[in-house]
């Protein structure tokens, strides 16, 4: 009897992490593929994504998506699947974690072709600035009056040109070249 009840203990204890860190891994990994949308979208290297909890405060789709995985996790854990080893729980998992991957990059995709404001550097030529990562700004010169964005990355560094001025613009939709 003892021994069941240590049995019992242990896996409590083993649910309860996987509860707590399944939706975080999968809310980590809906952010990574948003970001490799957006990236995807101007042409900006992948290896240039940093994510960092700026990123998770402002993807707004982030949190819902994270409410609703929770959520989701939660009833199936505890309601519906008979146990962490069966097969329909694990695919339940891959499927909400194949879900959450297609709708990050969708969601960056998208995000990064409707996007309408920019900061515009004061620079000839103009400039556009497509992402911050860390302490790197992404800029790309662009066609105000064919809202083309040209393919050429520029990186700056934060705080390391004083004369390097933004505005922030309304320019509509750009299209990379």
């Amino acid at each position: 009897m003892n021994m069941k009840t240590d049995s019992d203990k242990k896996n409590r204890v083993t649910k309860e992490i996987a509860l707590a860190t399944i939706p975080l891994a999968i809310a980590y990994l809906f952010i990574a593929f948003y970001e490799a949308g957006f990236c995807e979208f101007y042409g900006i290297p992948t290896d240039l994504i940093s994510i960092n909890i700026t990123d998770v405060i402002l993807t707004n789709r982030l949190t819902l998506m994270v409410a609703v995985l929770a959520f989701l996790w939660i009833a199936l854990y505890y309601n519906v699947l008979p146990s962490a080893s069966s097969p329909l729980f694990r695919g339940v998992v891959t499927l909400i974690l194949i879900l959450s991957l297609w709708l990050g990059f969708t969601f960056g995709r998208y995000d990064a072709k409707n996007k309408k404001q920019y900061l515009v550097t004061k620079t000839t030529p103009e400039q556009v600035v497509l992402k911050f990562y860390d302490d790197n700004v992404i800029c790309a010169p662009f066609d105000r009056y064919s809202k083309i964005i040209q393919r050429q990355f520029t990186i700056h560094k934060t705080g390391e040109n004083a004369s390097l001025t933004y505005h922030l613009e309304n320019t509509g939709p750009l299209t990379p070249q």
